[in-house]
């Protein structure tokens, strides 16, 4: 069975946020992402596969079976040769906005890798929401999913702004990573805490700045300038979490 033009045009369009926006759906690609997909309560579209798959899926709805080639060609990504879905995106994840707990928000984060970086972390930390600006890059980008590995299937992103969340919990500390700041190994961390982390470039930006209440930092021993955000986020967690055992 082959795909008819109109799915093809559907799958092409995807690529571009407007495309998923329209659409409402996105692409999953990859062995892993396509595995965990399989395994959650996710609905998909369709399923595209490498034909050398056909005796281990051929019993799933809606599956096509393609040539390497072929998959590389509809692909948004061109390392892919083990196949896609076209995925339903969740109009209504959970959004509670009054916040328990360990919680990450994301100022204008704009690397895709980076994003999925850090909901990979989140998930391997049993954070289940992500809080990120309005301006942070697209959560469905295809690059965006396949460096969850999976992950998206257990994490939320919330698109909101910070002062929304600070005005549904008006007690929560909320704290910022800066190159200056207390000490992460110093703190003592409160119980329910709001963790902002900035652009990759330009680091948290002066208007979200304003609403943070405490700065923190990761010490720096060596000369390197700054530290990848995704680095930073798994340092800033596990320091808490091994803070609070």
């Amino acid at each position: 069975m082959s795909l008819s033009n109109r799915q093809i045009k559907l799958i092409n369009s995807l690529h571009s946020k407007k495309g998923r926006k329209e659409n409402l759906l996105f692409l999953v690609e990859g062995e892993k992402c396509i595995e965990e997909l399989l395994k959650s309560n996710w609905a998909y579209e369709i399923l595209v596969l490498n034909e050398n798959l056909r005796s281990s899926f051929e019993n799933l709805s809606n599956v096509f079976f393609l040539s390497e080639d072929q998959i590389k060609k509809y692909s948004a990504l061109q390392s892919n040769s083990f196949g896609f879905a076209v995925v339903h995106i969740n109009e209504n994840p959970e959004s509670n906005l009054h916040l328990k707990g360990i919680n990450i928000y994301l100022d204008g984060i704009r690397d895709p890798g980076n994003l999925g970086t850090i909901v990979r972390i989140c998930d391997w930390y049993g954070i289940n929401t992500i809080y990120v600006s309005e301006d942070t890059t697209d959560f469905y980008n295809p690059k965006t999913i396949i460096s969850t590995m999976g992950s998206f299937t257990r994490v939320n992103v919330i698109s909101t702004a910070l002062h929304t969340i600070i005005e549904n919990n008006p007690e929560i500390q909320v704290l910022g990573t800066f190159l200056e700041g207390e000490s992460i190994y110093q703190i003592k961390f409160p119980q329910d805490m709001l963790i902002v982390l900035g652009n990759e470039s330009n680091g948290i930006r002066q208007e979200t700045e304003n609403l943070i209440r405490q700065k923190i930092t990761i010490p720096r021993i060596g000369g390197a300038e700054s530290l990848n955000v995704g680095i930073s986020t798994a340092i800033v967690i596990d320091n808490i979490i091994r803070g609070k055992s």
